[in-house]
């Protein structure tokens, strides 16, 4: 009987006698295994490492995923196992079996199977560029004709990938390809194609290993806390692998059903919160998709000033409801706080709840907004412009029957999560909003990294209020970017309340301290329209602060 013995893998490279260094550890070490599009960046992806950092690429052109596996992943897992560690991409699917769907799901699965029973930490893929003719010149279109059609399917299929292998993450070449001048046909990579083809590819690994766990919860330390409430915070999420969504409790108590902040892939979103402590000034944030977690703290609720923690409680679902039909565009509708009185652990009669109301699956772009039943206001608390889920922190007073009411622009489905009260006696006015600055109004934009006063005294707001509850919209940004709000006078903070990335509506509230003379200051990143809406205020039932930092889990 005849042994059969492996060859050696094509393209292994041949490390001479006496030439061996000592390796990177397995959290520097990267593999790509291409076909020709991906081989393109053989020469700039080591250059986009650190040089302490171990970068191997092998492959061939024209290679389906089940040839890219047996014919390299397998062989240098066996003859070369050392390029293996914690991160390994697959540029490849450009060679699709559009007439066997399925099997381009089985060779994924095959490709990231093999990969993890060899204990790769992270498995990366570089979807497809998605060819857009006014990017590329004319012959090159015709070029791409018999199969640049099916590049969009694939993309579908990597995504829907993601549910099935939690240590996979997909580098989003699609969307960082929209642009002209760095292919030499439709797909082939030029030298600009193939440096930020190999940067997105660093950003990709950096954001993958600093982020926090699919399901995990993360204690965040509020310092000086200790006996508090609650804090008042905002969350940012980076860099998720896929949709999920965060929701605060107190470490002591599960995860609720719940959630105060939803985010889709690849997204950099900001939301405002209010998190229940424990006695020692600690709150958790449980995910449910790993991602990159920024918190930042705006000020306390310090026991016995009148905010009164509950249990985490959703109070309304339109898709849950008996007939879970979508609520019409231009309706409204009330909400009792007699209906979770017992769910939420709280008595008497509140003088404002503190609620995050979510809007989803829109039929068009519109808002949510909520208000004291039978008042009148021109504001907005949530802002959608898709089906995707929208949330929004809202403090709102109840009226003298305990409702609160809740109307759409659009038609949509509308959740509302309760997190705290305030009782009846407590130093809290929420019962009226105004607009104190509309950039709009005067036709221009705020400028990329200018500064916004906003003097409350003009809104009718006491400079003395422990704080003061905004509401910040963004619209038309000319790009990527953030807003922060702080008191003018302490200085701008590390830290952010609003992120932006194109012309998306965006809104997040806030509650904020004003400084001694009653101001607070909006600095801008990049150039929007930017809307204020002042919701409110409260006195010593909040003790606010200069925003601090508390986790950067990029850091």
């Amino acid at each position: 009987m005849l042994a059969t013995a492996l060859t050696s893998p094509i393209g292994a490279e041949q490390v001479p006698i006496g030439s061996f260094r000592e390796l990177a550890p397995p959290s520097q070490r990267v593999v790509m295994f291409a076909d020709s599009v991906g081989l393109g960046a053989r020469s700039a992806l080591p250059k986009a490492f650190p040089s302490d950092w171990d970068v191997h690429v092998d492959g061939k052109p024209a290679q389906f995923i089940e040839k890219l596996e047996s014919n390299f992943v397998k062989p240098q897992l066996a003859f070369n196992p050392d390029w293996f560690g914690d991160h390994v991409v697959i540029a490849a699917g450009y060679n699709y079996p559009f007439w066997d769907p399925a099997r381009f799901d089985r060779s994924i699965d095959s490709i990231i199977n093999t990969l993890t029973a060899a204990d790769v930490k992270h498995v990366y893929w570089v979807t497809l560029r998605e060819i857009d003719p006014q990017y590329i010149s004319g012959s090159a279109w015709r070029q791409v004709q018999p199969y640049y059609w099916y590049f969009p399917t694939v993309n579908a299929h990597l995504e829907a990938a993601l549910e099935r292998h939690p240590n996979l993450t997909l580098i989003d070449w699609s969307a960082a390809a929209n642009r002209p001048g760095i292919t030499y046909d439709a797909i082939h990579l030029n030298t600009e194609g193939a440096a930020l083809y190999s940067d997105l590819i660093r950003q990709g690994v950096d954001a993958a290993t600093s982020r926090v766990d699919n399901g995990s919860t993360t204690r965040i330390h509020v310092p000086d806390a200790g006996g508090a409430a609650a804090a008042a915070v905002n969350l940012t999420t980076t860099d998720p692998r896929t949709a999920g969504f965060l929701t605060l409790h107190r470490c002591e108590s599960p995860a609720p059903l719940v959630s105060m902040h939803n985010y889709g892939r690849a997204e950099v979103v900001a939301h405002s919160g209010v998190a229940p402590l424990d006695d020692d000034g600690d709150f958790c944030v449980t995910t449910r998709s790993a991602t990159n977690l920024i918190v930042d703290i705006t000020g306390l609720f310090p026991a016995g000033g009148g905010f009164e923690r509950v249990t985490p409680t959703r109070w309304f679902d339109s898709r849950e409801a008996a007939d879970p039909v979508a609520i019409p565009a231009g309706v409204t509708v009330e909400l009792d706080t007699d209906e979770i009185r017992s769910l939420a652990g709280f008595t008497g009669d509140p003088s404002a709840v503190v609620i995050v109301a979510t809007a989803t699956e829109a039929a068009a772009p519109g808002w949510l907004r909520v208000v004291t039943c039978g008042s009148d206001a021109e504001t907005s608390n949530v802002n959608y412009s898709d089906a995707a889920a929208s949330p929004n922190l809202v403090i709102v007073a109840p009226d003298a029957e305990g409702r609160i009411c809740l109307t759409t622009l659009s038609s949509t489905h509308a959740i509302v999560d309760l997190f705290g009260v305030f009782a009846g006696d407590a130093d809290i006015d929420a019962t009226t909003a105004t607009r104190a600055f509309d950039s709009r109004d005067a036709g221009e934009r705020v400028t990329a990294g200018s500064v916004t006063v906003i003097d409350l005294a003009a809104t009718g707001i006491d400079p003395a209020v422990g704080g003061v509850i905004v509401n910040l919209t963004a619209i038309d940004a000319v790009g990527p970017g953030y807003a922060t709000v702080y008191p003018c006078a302490e200085g701008r903070p590390t830290a952010s309340n609003l992120n932006v990335s194109g012309t998306r509506v965006v809104a997040n509230a806030a509650l904020i301290a004003p400084d001694g003379e009653g101001k607070i200051c909006i600095f801008s990143l990049t150039s929007m329209h930017l809307i204020v809406d002042v919701m409110g205020e409260v006195g010593g039932a909040f003790d606010g602060r200069r925003p601090v930092r508390a986790l950067d889990t990029r850091d």
